[in-house]
């Protein structure tokens, strides 16, 4: 819960479409625009946790050159 609190301050606007995993996966994206766009993105498409998870992971891959 403290990271959840670090991660989205007070003032940050919550998504009632997000479940509490999708954050727990959020919470993960160090980069906060990053982690904005993955918000959005998985509210838009409509992502489950894992299609979120699996972008979140692909992406992360992608940057690493792996």
């Amino acid at each position: 819960m403290r990271q959840f609190y670090l991660t989205f301050p007070n003032g940050y606007a919550l998504r009632s479409e997000l479940s509490w995993t999708h954050y727990r996966l959020l919470m993960r994206v160090k980069n906060e625009n990053a982690r904005e766009f993955y918000m959005q993105e998985a509210v838009k498409s409509q992502w489950s946790t894992r299609q979120l998870e699996r972008q979140i992971d692909c992406q992360f891959k992608i940057s690493r050159g792996v």
